[in-house]
């Protein structure tokens, strides 16, 4: 009798040991408030809530991002400025922001979102899924630090944004075997980055068989004590992740979401 009490103890304490994290993320998530607000001029790829940026550089900015658009057929930037983060962190903001557009393809998540904070000059690259190949957190925090950083400290936001914009453009295009140089403005590549420096590259190996055997054991835990539940429960909201397209007129989002890669400055 005694031992049955225990194992139904244990059972539910890891339960809890694992739910309890993840339904207070789940919850954090759903508490953020959206600000990008759709016009109808510039669909998802252009949205100044802050009034930052010129009438010419937000007609640009479009320009780019549709011609990226209609030769990829899926691939998409929006660039959304807003007045303050209202307490909220700005990775949060920035992930309830590209979920709300739905930037990318649904299935090949292949958005960026580039999100500015006037009043604290904060900005976010937040990177779907499908591009984080092409764009890891490394690369992306040197185009932000090569191209966006210096104009916006200089004062230069409009700089700043066509710029960064272009060299996000510039990447996905090579990443579809576009040639770009005729749409976006001449720029050095970044500097210091290659193309696999994410962060799970730059684990060490035994780091690597040690995350895969936690994991494989947390798995197996879950299916001995609750047959599963917690494993299934997980891929099921992982499952549904995602945003429903937006916008209007200018262009709609397709559904994309991000992975949580990217870089803040």
């Amino acid at each position: 009798m005694m031992a049955r009490i225990r194992l139904s103890v244990r059972k539910y304490a890891l339960s809890l040991l694992i739910l309890i994290p993840l339904l207070l993320t789940l919850a954090g998530a759903g508490g953020v408030h959206v600000h990008a607000q759709t016009d109808s001029r510039y669909g998802v790829y252009v949205q100044d809530e802050a009034n930052v940026l010129s009438s010419q550089t937000r007609s640009e900015l479009y320009a780019r991002a549709k011609w990226l658009k209609e030769n990829t057929g899926t691939a998409q930037i929006g660039i959304v400025t807003i007045r303050s983060l209202d307490g909220q962190t700005l990775e949060d903001v920035a992930v309830a922001t590209f979920r709300k557009l739905g930037l990318g393809d649904s299935a090949r998540n292949d958005g960026v979102l580039l999100l500015y904070s006037a009043s604290d000059g904060h900005v976010r690259m937040e990177v779907g899924y499908g591009l984080e190949g092409r764009i890891p957190d490394g690369k992306a925090g040197a185009i932000l630090d090569q191209y966006f950083v210096p104009n916006r400290d200089s004062g230069q936001l409009d700089a700043a944004f066509l710029q960064t914009q272009s060299a996000i453009l510039n990447e996905i295009a090579a990443e579809y075997g576009l040639d770009s140089s005729g749409v976006t403005e001449e720029l050095a590549p970044p500097m210091g980055v290659s193309d696999g420096s994410n962060f799970f590259e730059s684990i060490p190996g035994y780091m690597k068989v040690l995350l895969g055997l936690g994991i494989a054991l947390l798995i197996f835990l879950d299916f001995k004590f609750t047959g599963g539940a917690i494993t299934f429960s997980v891929i099921n909201l992982l499952g549904r992740r995602g945003g429903s397209g937006g916008g209007a007129g200018g262009g709609r989002g397709g559904g994309g979401s991000s992975g949580g890669g990217g870089a803040s400055r």
